[in-house]
């Protein structure tokens, strides 16, 4: 049995947490690393995650594409396109990662 070590959810109190929960159609969240990282989302420079595009269902994908469409005002293929080379952060305060205690043994 292949267990992963780490789990990521969206954070219930999350002020976004309902637009992640309607791109992601649940509450896993999938991401390329538990370890948290600095980027700049508009003015502001905050902690996110990674999301694994790889790992998100064609459904999903086309859900987050949407949301970048509009919340955005890009073209489809462009949000795409950056998810592609780029992918997508998720902001670390609206995640909630849980690690599997072999991970410190």
């Amino acid at each position: 049995m292949s267990r992963k070590l780490w789990n990521a959810i969206l954070r219930p109190g999350s002020p976004r947490f309902s637009d992640w929960s309607k791109i992601l159609g649940g509450s896993e969240v999938p991401i390329t690393n538990p370890k948290p990282f600095m980027t700049q989302l508009g003015p502001e420079s905050t902690e996110v995650y990674s999301l694994d595009i790889g790992r998100l269902s064609r459904d999903q994908c086309a859900r987050l594409v949407d949301f970048i469409v509009d919340r955005f005002a890009v073209k489809g293929r462009e949000a795409r396109q950056t998810l592609d080379s780029d992918g997508f952060p998720i902001r670390a305060e609206d995640v909630i990662v849980s690690y599997d205690l072999r991970a410190f043994l």
